[in-house]
């Protein structure tokens, strides 16, 4: 009966050790890495500090329209998404646009623009080519 009780306290003392040294393991490796590494994610840099012009990235094509302006897009100055009927799904509640994909993007893929200049995006609920769901 005490085996029983023993053996998930030395598995849960074994996992908390593993996972507290695993934690502390990245905080030593930071303090080691150079500050003027260029390893760190752009996200993590104010859209101002950012080196401007960028080119438009590829990446955000095929995306939901709601999760690339959070990450690949969210410092560019996308003023419109329109939708195949012409209207502009940014003006959409979320519920209604979150299922559109950018299909393309203005000026197209890798055109360096500043982060002012207008940036517009084609959406549809597939990619062109693609069976409709």
């Amino acid at each position: 009966m005490y085996r029983r009780f023993i053996m998930p306290t030395l598995l849960g003392v074994a996992l908390t050790s593993v996972l507290c040294a695993c934690g502390e393991a990245p905080a030593t490796t930071a303090a080691t890495t150079p500050s003027s590494s260029k390893s760190v994610d752009d996200r993590e840099v104010p859209c101002p500090k950012r080196e401007w012009p960028q080119p438009i990235p590829a990446r955000a094509i095929g995306n939901k329209v709601n999760y690339a302006m959070m990450s690949e897009l969210d410092c560019f100055n996308v003023t419109k998404a329109l939708a195949p009927d012409g209207h502009d799904v940014l003006d959409d509640d979320l519920s209604v646009s979150k299922d559109y994909i950018i299909v393309k993007i203005t000026p197209g893929v890798g055109t360096t623009v500043g982060m002012d200049d207008e940036v517009v995006l084609t959406v549809d609920t597939h990619m062109p080519g693609a069976d409709a769901k």
